[in-house]
């Protein structure tokens, strides 16, 4: 039983050094990303993030900018595995923006969570019309906030061309 226990402490102590330091290679790397139509000023309006699990959960960020910019960086678990960019339209931008208004995204609590370790995360952050809140989900998250979250990953699915950097 001790054996046990000193294993998965190992194995927990492991994974999440682990996680530390590829949590910053996200962000640290998105934010590097040089493109002449967005600058390391600009805040993203909406971002997420999935994080890893001890299986194979989807492990990357998005970013969505208001001039349509888009990056997003893909590291396990994905079908684009490294850094990514696209373009889309105002429309486009726009609906997500409603879909964050109908959502009532603000209303939602920071965090939802329980002592589950192996539960992946879904962080997301939103800066909408100079209010800015982050939530970070991973488990019992209310429904609108799942809904959110499968809108995103949809249209992440709908965009056809990205650019590989």
């Amino acid at each position: 039983m001790i054996n046990k226990v000193i294993y998965f402490s190992f194995l927990f102590l492991l994974f999440s050094c682990g996680l530390i330091q590829n949590q910053n290679y996200v962000t640290d790397s998105l934010d590097s990303v040089t493109n002449p139509i967005i600058e390391k000023k600009d805040i993203p309006f909406l971002k997420m993030r999935k994080t890893p699990c001890y299986g194979k959960c989807p492990y990357f960020e998005v970013n969505f900018y208001e001039n349509g910019f888009v990056t997003y960086e893909g590291l396990k678990f994905v079908d684009k595995i490294g850094i990514y960019n696209t373009q889309i339209n105002k429309k486009k931008v726009a609906i997500i923006k409603d879909f964050i208004r109908l959502s009532d995204f603000f209303s939602f609590d920071e965090l939802y969570d329980a002592r589950v370790s192996d539960l992946p995360s879904v962080i997301i952050e939103v800066n909408y019309n100079g209010d800015f809140h982050k939530v970070k989900a991973r488990y019992k998250a209310p429904k609108k906030f799942k809904e959110l979250v499968k809108f995103i990953d949809n249209f992440l699915l709908d965009i056809d061309i990205w650019n590989k950097n």
